[in-house]
């Protein structure tokens, strides 16, 4: 069977390789000139996530930094939640992108670089490419509700804790969504602002360069992100079967944009389905649904919070020890294992020990 990708991020690469190990044929096409770039992502994945992937790319060749937790800014109240281990790390995203497309490639596809679909290639079709994607709206798939506007650019770092991220979460700052400091190492890090569209990031990245005291630069890259789902991700169309997977389904963790992890998982599903449309809508949806919408709710909640109602959430978090319990239970990608009886215990515990 022949099939065709348009998009070689992570999910696109992913599902070419998936697609190949299958038996299928696989054109790879790419509108830049080279996987990875341009650069738009923070690079930041939780271990677990990469773990998945060995099979494909060696991860640790591009890794810069190892995080083991975060500083949590709730609208002035700080949150440390230290893991005291390796959680996630900051990626090289151009390297790493790379090399997954280099593998695909290496295992049999057919890669096309700089170049742009205007019209469609006969075959079943996967769509792997973002946002904005043109084979979702050149095959009618319905809209991404909301999206969220981002800012970064590199700032001189002062050093303190450089295996922790920082995160800022206001909403007269940040309308909708947070900000962000990522150690790429002891000088330097990532300084990000993100806001529910129509929001304006730029300023939400001035408030952040205000708010720390820290000079941003005026060079700066600018991405959109979904944090809504698609409410279809694959249909067919005459004898051609057509797929969305990765950020042009939607399928990214609304509290945080990051997509890599449930894109590369859902990509895996497609390349396997890639003509079977109404079964991979099925499959991903029955492995990753019930956490991306965990991760909706509170996104949407926290967007909703005025300053105090976030230092409340911060004092109370603190009252009942929240960040041991992140400590030991916590998952970036999957919030749903978070729950069960641990996190009913935990309050108790914590009001029995004082």
């Amino acid at each position: 069977m022949r099939v065709q990708i348009v998009g070689a991020g992570p999910s696109g690469s992913v599902s070419a390789v998936s697609a190949l190990r299958e038996g299928h044929n696989v054109c790879l096409y790419e509108e830049h000139e080279k996987a990875g770039f341009p650069v738009n992502c923070s690079g930041l994945i939780s271990k677990e996530g990469l773990s998945s992937l060995s099979d494909i790319v060696d991860f640790r060749r591009h890794t810069i930094n190892r995080i083991k937790g975060a500083v949590i800014d709730c609208a002035g109240s700080r949150l440390l939640v230290d893991s005291g281990r390796d959680i996630a790390y900051v990626l090289d995203r151009a390297s790493f992108d790379g090399a997954l497309a280099q593998k695909a490639e290496e295992e049999g596809a057919k890669l096309f670089f700089g170049k742009r679909i205007t019209s469609f290639p006969k075959g079943n079709l996967i769509g792997a490419d973002g946002p904005l994607s043109s084979v979702a709206s050149g095959f009618g798939f319905p809209g991404i509700s909301r999206f969220v506007g981002t800012s970064q650019c590199r700032v001189r770092y002062d050093g303190e804790m450089p295996d922790h991220v920082r995160v800022f979460l206001s909403n007269e700052m940040f309308p909708g969504f947070f900000a962000w400091m990522i150690p790429q190492n002891e000088e330097e890090a990532e300084a990000g602002a993100g806001c529910v569209l129509p929001g304006n990031s730029d300023r939400a990245l001035n408030a952040l360069s205000k708010y720390t005291g820290i000079l941003f630069p005026k060079e700066r890259k600018h991405s959109i992100i979904p944090v809504a789902r698609r409410h279809r991700t694959a249909l067919s169309s005459g004898s051609r079967n057509v797929l969305l997977v990765g950020d042009a389904a939607g399928q990214v963790k609304s509290t945080t944009g990051g997509g890599v992890v449930f894109g590369t998982s859902c990509a895996r599903i497609a390349g396997r389905l890639a003509g079977r449309p109404n079964e991979y809508e099925e499959r991903w949806r029955a492995a990753h649904a019930k956490d991306l919408d965990a991760h909706y709710h509170i996104h949407y909640a926290l967007g909703r919070l005025s300053g105090d109602s976030l230092r409340a959430l911060a004092s109370v978090s603190s009252a009942f020890r929240i960040e041991e319990f992140l400590k030991k239970e916590g998952n970036m990608d999957r919030p749903t294992k978070m729950l069960g009886p641990n996190l009913l215990l935990h309050p108790l515990r914590s009001l029995l020990q004082k």
